[in-house]
């Protein structure tokens, strides 16, 4: 893919002109002595190199619908693919829109889950170290879609555009590139020495219509239509033919029940999961789930949990694979479980835990309704 998007870049190396170096030129941000830069200019008075961080400018918000148009219509010209954002999903305290490409994961952070919602930040998160220079390229097509940068920045983006810094900018200590109007990109690694590009916003933007934390003692029905017959049909169709088909089987519903609450309590053993549904006296609503993996295998409990979950939350699409993308793709389940909540899709909220249960630690995970706030503070 870096080669390809080279050569197309080869032919628009955009150089200074002359019209440029007539122009007002802007104050330029000169990088500390000692501090990484991208960019290296010659200093007119020692003759020296002088690192170039950015280009003094006022912040410019960038609306998610603009930002999104931009990067699609990049990638559709240039690799010739496809590329569709999930809706906003809440998670921690913040609002997402996810990317699965294959091989990068794109996580785009902002103010609510409106086309109108501003950009706070966007994370690229490579899958192996393999994936750096993709990492690379991508991230600086964001950063364009995200800063919009003048003549400078255009001429510092060759060098993200044309030359693999793989070995020299994906480090344990970000590498900074560029910033202005108010984003900055940078390159680094992350916990599991992954190649990651980051582009984050300057100011503070507050986020909104958002929802709670989860609440065991306050936790709520859920609102959806979703039946306990439907739900295991939907969980059947997984197992035969969605992304965990060949991992999972298809839970059966068992004749008996237990009553609690003026509801009932379905107890269903799920290959190495025991799967507890909730529902109403006549059993036709579902009012919560809770998922154990009795093994205490992590990997087996998200192949089970992503097809619940997508089955109650977003029944009429696929969201399994984009779930993993909340914590880049690599996230165990105590960085899925620090996250208060994991996530919240059309109202149904999950939370992962861990709990200790017959003397042992077991990952479970719970599945129920919330209520949508008007305003949220910024974690």
């Amino acid at each position: 893919m870096l080669k390809k998007i080279l050569s197309i870049l080869a032919a628009c190396v955009l150089l200074f002109s002359a019209a440029a170096a007539e122009q007002e030129q802007p104050q330029l941000i000169e990088a500390q002595p000692g501090e990484p830069a991208a960019m290296q200019i010659r200093s007119l008075e020692s003759d020296a190199a002088v690192g170039i961080l950015g280009v003094e400018s006022e912040p410019q918000q960038r609306r998610w619908e603009d930002f999104s148009t931009v990067f699609t219509n990049f990638v559709k010209k240039n690799w010739d693919e496809d590329v569709r954002f999930s809706d906003a999903i809440w998670s921690n305290g913040r609002w997402l829109h996810l990317l699965d490409m294959g091989y990068v994961t794109l996580r785009a952070e902002t103010t609510d889950d409106t086309a109108d919602g501003l950009i706070r930040e966007v994370t690229l998160t490579g899958y192996m170290k393999e994936f750096a220079p993709d990492v690379q390229v991508l991230s600086g097509a964001a950063y364009w879609a995200a800063a919009q940068y003048g003549e400078y920045g255009k001429y510092t983006m060759q060098i993200v555009f044309m030359e693999d810094h793989s070995s020299d900018w994906f480090t344990k200590e970000p590498f900074p590139i560029w910033i202005e109007n108010g984003y900055q990109l940078s390159y680094g690694l992350n916990e599991m020495d992954c190649p990651c590009g980051r582009i984050t916003y300057a100011e503070d933007l507050p986020t909104a219509r958002g929802y709670a934390p989860f609440d065991w003692e306050g936790m709520e029905n859920i609102k959806q239509e979703v039946t306990v017959e439907g739900l295991l049909d939907r969980l059947k169709a997984a197992s035969e033919g969605g992304p965990m088909s060949g991992y999972i089987t298809a839970p059966a519903l068992p004749e008996m029940w237990q009553d609690v609450m003026e509801g009932r309590m379905y107890q269903i053993v799920w290959d190495d999961c025991a799967l507890l549904l909730y529902s109403d006296g006549e059993g036709l609503s579902l009012g919560s789930a809770a998922l154990v993996c009795m093994s205490g295998d992590t990997v087996s409990a998200c192949m089970h949990l992503f097809p619940l979950y997508n089955a109650i939350a977003s029944p009429e699409e696929d969201m399994q694979s984009l779930l993993s993308c909340i914590t880049g793709g690599h996230g165990t389940w105590e960085d899925m479980c620090a996250l208060q909540p994991f996530c919240v899709m059309n109202g149904v909220m999950l939370q992962c835990d861990v709990q200790e249960i017959g003397g042992n630690e077991l990952p479970i995970a719970y599945i129920c309704g919330t209520e949508k706030m008007n305003h949220v503070k910024k974690k």
